[in-house]
C-alpha cells in the first residue's frame, strides 16, 4: 500500500486515539513510523517494516473492540476534516449534489497526486427518486466505508442533510435538503493570499 496511506492511517489513529493506541497497533503489526520527508526536499527517511493500512485498521479495530468498517469510515470523515483535503474536495461542486455527482472523476484526479495509488474506480448513477447510487465494483476492503465517512464528514461541511447508506461495494445517497444548516466558510481567494504572503 502507498506510504502516503500508511501514514494517514497512522495520523488518523494517533490523533483520534493517542499515542498509546498506535504504539499498541504498531507493535502488533511489526509497523514503524513513516519518517516524514528529510527537509530540503530528500527522499523520505527509512520506514522500516511498514504493514499493510488495512491491517493497522484491523488491528486497531479489535484492540478498540469496535468493528473495523466503522473505524473505516472514521478514517473517511477524519480525512474530509484535513484541511488541505477538505479544500481539493470542495473544488469540485457548489454543493453537496454536485459534489457527489463528480465523485467518478476523483480516481483520475487522485492519481495526478499520487500516480500510484490503487484507488478503485467510482461509478454514479442515478435512481428515478433522486437517489445517488456510488459503486466501487471490486474495491479492497475499505474503500467503500471510508468514501461512506467521507461523505458523512463533506455533507456536514456543505450544510446539506441526506441519508448515506454503505452496503456492500455500493453507496446510496439521497439528499433531503441542500442547504438544511450554514455549510463550513469556503473561500479559494483568501487561501491563496495566504499562500503567497508565506
Amino acid at each position: 500500500m502507498h506510504r502516503l496511506v500508511i501514514r494517514a492511517v497512522e495520523e488518523f489513529l494517533r490523533d483520534t486515539y493517542g499515542e498509546a493506541l498506535w504504539r499498541d497497533v504498531a507493535t502488533a503489526e511489526g509497523a514503524r513510523p513513516i519518517a516524514p520527508p528529510e527537509p530540503g526536499g530528500g527522499q523520505p527517511g527509512s520506514p522500516g517494516r511498514i504493514a499493510h493500512g488495512e491491517a493497522l485498521i484491523t488491528s486497531a479495530a479489535i484492540i478498540l473492540e469496535k468493528p473495523a468498517e466503522e473505524l473505516f469510515e472514521d478514517l473517511g470523515a477524519w480525512l474530509a476534516r484535513c484541511e488541505a483535503i477538505r479544500r481539493l474536495l470542495r473544488f469540485s461542486g457548489r454543493d453537496f449534489g454536485d459534489f457527489v455527482l463528480s465523485l467518478e472523476e476523483l480516481p483520475g484526479r487522485t492519481r495526478y497526486v499520487i500516480p500510484d495509488l490503487d484507488m478503485p474506480r467510482i461509478e454514479v448513477a442515478r435512481d428515478g427518486d433522486g437517489t445517488i447510487r456510488l459503486i466501487l465494483a471490486g474495491a479492497a476492503q475499505g474503500w467503500t466505508a471510508i468514501l461512506g465517512g467521507l461523505l458523512r464528514a463533506m455533507a456536514d461541511d456543505y450544510g446539506a442533510l441526506g441519508l448515506i447508506v454503505v452496503e456492500g461495494c455500493e453507496i446510496d445517497v439521497h439528499i433531503s435538503d441542500h442547504a438544511f444548516a450554514e455549510g463550513r466558510e469556503f473561500r479559494l481567494g483568501q487561501a491563496c493570499l495566504r499562500t503567497e504572503l508565506r
